[in-house]
């Protein structure tokens, strides 16, 4: 006899609890000012890129090059301030995030050697 049980259909079904929770977690992930302000960095760095690319699309375009000119100027360094901004504040945030972690830490690391500090006081 084989050990293998046929699947019934309740098992592969998925379970709307689970889909609540799993709204749920995100919900709360949404609500992080941290998460957020990735996903708005994310969107300016998308944002100034498919500008680089439009400017780059409509000087492509044209044959005269000062033609070229306005697509240069508003796509390409529009683009290219809007995806510099972007990347440059998300390289700001992800350094204070670090640091808050850092001082998180430390601050741990002092309670903690407080506390050591007390107890070895106590038993004294």
């Amino acid at each position: 006899m084989s050990d293998v049980r046929p699947v019934s259909t309740d098992e592969t079904k998925p379970r709307p609890a689970s889909l609540v929770v799993a709204s749920a977690g995100l919900l709360r992930r949404l609500r992080d000012p941290a998460t957020r302000a990735i996903l708005i960095l994310v969107a300016l760095a998308a944002i100034g890129y498919a500008m680089l690319w439009l400017g780059w699309r409509g000087a492509a375009r044209t044959v005269l090059v000062p033609l070229q000119s306005p697509w240069l100027m508003s796509g390409g360094l529009g683009g290219l301030a809007v995806l510099g901004m972007a990347l440059g504040a998300w390289s700001i945030h992800l350094g204070r995030r670090q640091d808050a972690e850092h001082r998180a830490a430390v601050e741990r690391l002092v309670r903690d050697a407080v506390m050591l500090a007390a107890e070895v006081r106590h038993r004294r």
